[in-house]
């Protein structure tokens, strides 16, 4: 029998899904990946993430309070922005350690 189809398996997968919805709520959205992977490689100011992924302002500070609200980014002095560990763990994905067949 398929195992994700299994009972205790489809169990399993269902609850892992439901314990990280707020992960792939974020992680379903291509312009916080894209702010995520930018704050992973150095930190940026406002005007960079702007201009180097083609945002709109108003669509940035949304997609950037969702980060900073779930703990995966901060702001920094000036108008500049920084990864969290969190969202460095996110970035890695380790978040799927937790989940084991």
């Amino acid at each position: 029998m398929d195992p994700i189809r299994s009972n205790k398996m489809g169990s399993k997968v269902k609850d892992f899904i439901i314990a990280n919805i707020e992960v792939f709520r974020t992680l379903s959205n291509e312009h916080r990946v894209n702010i995520l992977f930018a704050l992973f490689e150095k930190d940026r100011l406002w005007q960079d993430l702007v201009y180097d992924h083609r945002i709109n302002p108003k669509s940035l500070r949304d997609h950037t309070n969702h980060l900073i609200e779930r703990g995966y980014i901060i702001k920094t002095k000036g108008r500049g922005f920084s990864i969290t560990k969190k969202g460095r763990d996110l970035c890695e994905l380790k978040f799927l350690v937790r989940f084991k067949r």
